[in-house]
């Protein structure tokens, strides 16, 4: 007997789930309100795949006192389960591109600025404990690190800098476009242009309301629509019912839930422009991924393009915060002087849902059937493929890859 399963949201978490759900015998309805996949916190995030690297950096994004109290108590547990989480969303992340041929613009190399010698100094004192969690850390001279990225100012200042194995870039929604096409070969079904309303439970399953959203007429995310994925339903809404339902749409899930859930809103700005080609100055930019913790961004190349993210700040789940993209662009300029071409430059701003520990939200709800992925930001993307496999893995009755309890939203009661 076939199981049915609705997935609440199509951004990568969500097509990552229904993806990894089908690949475990479900039948999978996606409904998403926008007009295609990834158009909110997935279209223009940070284009790093990157490891966890506890205590990287002492500073915290902006944020309400009482949430960085929160923060402060919170991180000093779970950090072993983010770096675990992290290296397996990676490993998962290759194992789908490989088996699936994607080509999302990845590029192979994750370097992290040291700018003067009391970062080097303190890095040296923290790399036992990485290497200790199972993660690949090497300290390198300036020289070294200006080899790897030859298109660095030689001007700026840099004492050294780490190395991190297995990270890199990649272009987050090229990625969701492809695993969405792979998801609906094995049957996952997408219904663009529809919001959830409501979700009952109904014995032993769920009874899901949805209605129809008209697309905007003048629509701010490109303009490529997957409209036809979704007929006009009868005014008033329809109901469905599923075995399970799993809730990836962020800082709305709360009001499907049901119940609170202490998320904040975690702000992230990018800016993106394409690499300027010079024959005569064939190493503008950078070749991978290059993060500086001190001014907190990344600086990424995916394809033919540059993308900056940084100014991260966290307000109320329903807060708003004015991004300072004028940051972005001095800190590439500081690093990689003259390296895009500024006219043709895209800015975007996303929210995510941020709990206190900065860890995702993964597991069962504590409504039956109902289940929660909710990917916290500030760290790429590199775990949200892991977290979709665990989270289906536990859905479906099997044995998680790792130990999914220090992920749970029970941690947040």
């Amino acid at each position: 007997m076939s199981r049915h399963v609705a997935v609440v949201g199509a951004g990568l978490a969500g097509v990552a789930t229904a993806y990894e759900l089908a690949a475990l015998g479900w039948q999978v309805q996606v409904f998403e309100r926008g007009g295609s996949v990834a158009e909110q916190a997935s279209f223009a995030g940070s284009a790093l795949l990157s490891p966890w690297l506890p205590h990287l950096a002492d500073t915290l994004p902006p944020a309400p006192l009482a949430w960085r109290w929160r923060r402060w108590r919170a991180r000093r547990h779970g950090g072993d389960a983010l770096a675990a989480l992290s290296q397996f969303g990676l490993t998962r992340t290759a194992e789908l591109r490989h088996g699936l041929a994607l080509d999302d613009e990845t590029t192979d190399g994750l370097l992290v600025a040291l700018a003067e010698s009391r970062y080097v100094a303190a890095a040296e004192a923290k790399l036992e404990g990485w290497k200790a969690l199972g993660l690949g850390v090497d300290l390198l001279s300036a020289d070294e690190a200006r080899r790897r990225e030859p298109g660095l100012n030689g001007e700026a200042p840099l004492a050294g800098a780490l190395a991190l194995a297995g990270g890199g870039t990649g272009n987050a929604r090229l990625f969701a476009q492809q695993l969405r096409q792979q998801a609906q070969r094995v049957g996952v079904a997408f219904r663009f242009h529809t919001t959830v309303r409501a979700i009952a439970t109904d014995g032993a399953a769920l009874t899901l309301r949805h209605e129809y959203t008209p697309p905007l007429e003048a629509p701010t995310r490109g303009a490529e629509r997957d409209a036809g994925d979704t007929l006009p339903q009868a005014p008033g809404g329809l109901d469905e019912r599923f075995d399970a339902v799993v809730l990836c749409n962020g800082l709305d899930a709360p009001a499907l839930l049901g119940r609170r859930l202490p998320l904040a809103a975690l702000h992230e700005a990018s800016v993106t422009a394409p690499l300027r080609l010079l024959e005569a100055h064939p190493d503008l930019g950078p070749k991978a991924g290059w993060v500086d913790p001190v001014r907190g961004l990344a600086v990424a190349r995916t394809g033919q393009r540059v993308r900056v993210t940084g100014g991260l700040a966290v307000t109320g789940a329903k807060g708003r915060h004015a991004p300072d993209f004028e940051a972005l662009h001095r800190g590439l300029q500081h690093w990689f002087p003259g390296s895009v071409l500024h006219q043709q430059v895209q800015q975007s701003q996303s929210r995510r849902a941020q709990p206190a520990d900065g860890m995702p939200v993964l597991g069962a709800s504590g409504r039956p059937g109902l289940w929660l992925n909710l990917s916290a930001g500030g760290l790429g993307w590199g775990v949200a493929c892991g977290a979709a496999r665990l989270l289906a893995q536990q859905i479906s009755g099997q044995t998680p890859a790792l130990d999914v309890a220090p992920l749970g939203p029970q941690r947040l009661a």
